[in-house]
């Protein structure tokens, strides 16, 4: 191998630290020893090199061995050769298209006799040197007969004039270690290198050479050393800074060569100040006093030195905030931490070195150089900052915590048995969301109305209120109110003769529980969007007015307070109603849309033309639908705007008229058509699609249908009826959409029933 490759193969290996380079094309194989001779049945082996086109060695390159007379000598996968039968081998190392070649000698087997006897397999140690020959220096012990030698390690790197010792190896069949052998030692190149018989290599002038190991049973095993003049340079680099009382290794290193460790042996090692840091002669430095000196080091024909500081003895630490009690901080958020090094009077000592630590990084980082510790996720942990002597540290113990939990609603309404999943994100404390909240604790305070999972799921039980809250680590807590009401509310007059609310659930129709316990007729209810609250008629104070309440029926108050009496409220949104009224004209003028806020501000007046009344809003709370007779006698469907502009006919079907429009929560509208159809009136619930136009029944046409409720999804009809028989007593049907009769509700004798609405789905 020419100089130029080897030095290129040293600077890669070494420099590079032995990485791949990705990508190079291999353009020469080298094997080493180029030429061998053994005996039939010894083994010896091969050393594979390739090279890219400017000299580089491809560390990565594969090399597949081949033998092209293996009745002479075969090769296995790692490049050891076995002499089979006299004659000259030809041994190829291949890396893709490139090969390198290496010439076998195989003579005869020795005589037995020649051979020496096996060591005993009980020698668990090597025997003792022979005075002055290692010839069994460095051997791990073993048992049976060796088969083939390795010399470790495998290449020699040198300086000029460096030495270092190499050791045999040898193994067994399997590549276990075998009993220890003599051995002697050679170089093939004796003016690049030297060995001695104990296997120390001395650097003579640069340049490859080889070096041979060979056992009295005839075994043999090459190893190449490079020798090759390089920088020296001192580890650390420094300046060094140290405490009194320290002690620190020093290594002197060949950053070409992988920063591969000179022996510190080899080196002379002064310091300029002994009364500031001492050095010993394998390298341990250690700090004296304060004050600065060099470390100088002269060896293999080079200097180097590095400077040292001895700072003084740091005797207490100052640091903030105090440690008395946890440090809290918000996620994502920061706060300073100080240390300051002091000596016994009190002055600082700014060149100490202060370590930080975080006992759990994955909770808290923090930033050395700002002295900043960010939050990162909620939990507790510790900084701990150490000064330079024992014993001087602090610790502080610190909270992530969550600026506020938020949660995904404040309020809810659901039937028993459905599920409701809260979802939780961590705040700062001006509100501004940090990200999901994670460790949360999930309580109940009522669970036979609600119980709640660890991811938040609520499940509903049973009729009634229950608070949901969740607690974050630190403290700090948000919660739900969960109000748990039948699927249907409806008004009946069955206790009293009076009409009041009463639930019930599809699952069982016969199971109607009252919602309010006031004496006053109540009629007309309709849910929040959320479910949480109802709104609804009373005439408690004489004048039919609108009321609100919880959806467990508490919390009653009175919305409006007008002469004129206001009806069909449905919610605009969770902050207004929207209802219908003469309240600007005469009691019994016609009605008009308006809308007020929930705490009874806000009215305001949406319809002036004609009579317009039983509003519905849309789930984007952007649109109003309303029955309006301004074009003439006959109602229809009309649309406006939230705020009562761009008011515009919805005619869609063959109806003569349209009542009782009610959106689902898809966005399409219901409502129910009236016509003649052979001599009678035919009603029919239609479902309206606002972007096509395309109608569809939901219903058939073989009840007198006066009113409906839809449920959100559409799959449920509430159809409120004229008793078959009893014109002017009206009574509640049940029907599936898409298949099924219509089933009535148990009814008491003369019982009246009004106004069914669903509760929204959450």
């Amino acid at each position: 191998m020419n100089f130029r490759r080897l030095s290129a193969l040293i600077a890669f290996i070494f420099w590079a630290g032995g990485s791949a380079l990705l990508g190079q094309n291999v353009a020469e194989v080298q094997v080493a020893p180029a030429a061998v001779s053994i005996h039939v049945g010894e083994r010896t082996g091969l050393l594979a090199t390739a090279f890219d086109r400017i000299g580089n060695v491809i560390p990565t390159a594969k090399i597949t061995w081949t033998s092209r007379s293996p009745q002479v000598a075969k090769v296995d996968a790692n490049g050891t050769v076995t002499g089979v039968g006299t004659g000259v081998a030809i041994i190829e190392g291949a890396a893709g298209h490139r090969t390198g070649l290496a010439t076998i000698t195989v003579a005869a087997a020795l005589p037995q006799s020649a051979a020496p006897a096996a060591p005993a397999p009980a020698a668990a140690a090597p025997p003792q040197d022979q005075p002055g020959v290692g010839a069994f220096y460095g051997q791990p012990p073993g048992v049976g007969a060796a088969t083939a030698l390795r010399i470790v390690p495998p290449q020699v790197f040198l300086l000029p004039s460096e030495n270092t010792r190499v050791v045999p190896r040898a193994l067994k069949d399997d590549g276990s270690p075998a009993a220890p052998v003599r051995v002697t030692w050679q170089s093939l190149t004796p003016g690049i290198a030297g060995v001695d018989p104990n296997g120390t290599v001395v650097a003579l002038s640069p340049g490859q050479g080889t070096i041979q190991v060979t056992s009295a049973s005839g075994l043999t095993a090459t190893a190449p050393v490079v020798v090759q003049q390089a920088d020296l340079a001192i580890d650390p680099t420094g300046p060094i800074v140290m405490s009194p009382g320290d002690a620190d290794t020093l290594h002197v290193v060949v950053p070409a060569q992988g920063n591969r460790a000179v022996s510190p042996l080899l080196l002379q090692w002064t310091s300029s100040a002994p009364a500031v840091a001492t050095v010993t002669l394998d390298g341990v430095l250690r700090a004296v006093g304060p004050g600065d000196a060099v470390l100088a080091v002269t060896g293999m024909l080079q200097n180097r030195s590095v400077n040292i500081h001895v700072h003084r003895t740091v005797e207490t630490l100052a640091v903030s905030p105090t440690r008395d009690k946890d440090v809290e901080i918000p996620l994502t958020a920061t706060a300073k931490f100080v240390a300051h090094a002091l000596a016994a009077d009190n002055v600082p000592v700014p060149e100490a070195p202060l370590r930080w630590a975080v006992g759990d990084s994955s909770l808290a980082s923090f930033d050395t150089v700002a002295d900043l510790l960010t939050g990162v996720k909620v939990g507790r942990t510790t900084l701990t900052v150490r000064g330079p002597g024992a014993g001087l540290q602090a610790v502080w113990n610190v909270s992530v915590i969550a600026g506020a939990v938020r949660l995904s609603a404040a309020r809810v309404g659901l039937h028993a048995g459905a599920k409701y999943s809260i979802k939780a994100e961590f705040t700062d404390d001006a509100g501004t969301v940090l990200g999901a909240a994670s460790g949360l604790t999930w309580a109940s305070d009522q669970p036979a109305v609600a119980t709640v999972g660890a991811d938040g799921t609520v499940t509903a039980l049973g009729y009634g209120r229950a608070r949901i809250t969740a607690s974050a680590p630190g403290g700090k807590s948000a919660s739900v109110v969960v109000f748990v009401q039948g699927e249907l509310l409806f008004a009946s007059d069955r206790q009293g003769g009076k009409l009041h609310l009463y639930s019930l659930e599809r699952s069982s129709l016969t199971e109607m529980r009252r919602v309010t316990t006031d004496s006053a007729a109540e009629v007309e209810p309709a849910f929040s969007p959320d479910g949480s609250r109802i709104v609804f008629v009373s005439t408690r104070d004489g004048i039919a007015q609108l009321y609100l309440m919880d959806a467990d029926g508490t919390n009653r108050v009175r919305l409006t307070n007008r002469p004129q009496p206001d009806s069909r409220p449905v919610f605009a949104d969770g902050q207004s109603v929207v209802f219908q009224s003469p309240r600007a004209g005469k009691r019994d003028g016609p009605d008009q849309i308006w809308t007020v806020g929930l705490d009874g501000t806000g009215l305001k007046q949406l319809t002036d033309s004609g009579g317009n009344r039983q509003a519905s809003v849309s789930p984007d709370g952007q649109t109003i639908a309303f029955i309006s007779n301004r074009d003439g006698k006959t109602p229809h469907v009309w649309l406006m705007a939230r705020d009562g502009t761009n008011q515009r006919p919805f005619i869609k079907g063959s109806a003569e008229r349209e009542e009782e429009p009610h959106f689902l929560k898809d966005g399409s509208l219901t409502y129910l058509a009236q016509r003649r159809d052979n001599g009678r009136d035919v009603t029919q619930v239609m479902k309206a699609d606002l972007a096509t136009g395309q109608v569809t029944p939901l219903s058939g046409t073989d009840l007198a249908i006066i009113g409906f409720a839809a449920a959100p999804a559409g799959d449920l009809l509430a159809l409120l009826v004229n008793a078959e028989g009893r014109r002017g007593r009206l009574q509640l049907y049940i029907q599936p959409v898409g298949g099924g009769a219509a089933v009535p509700l148990p009814a008491a004798p003369n019982e009246q029933m009004l106004s069914p609405a669903f509760l929204p789905q959450p």
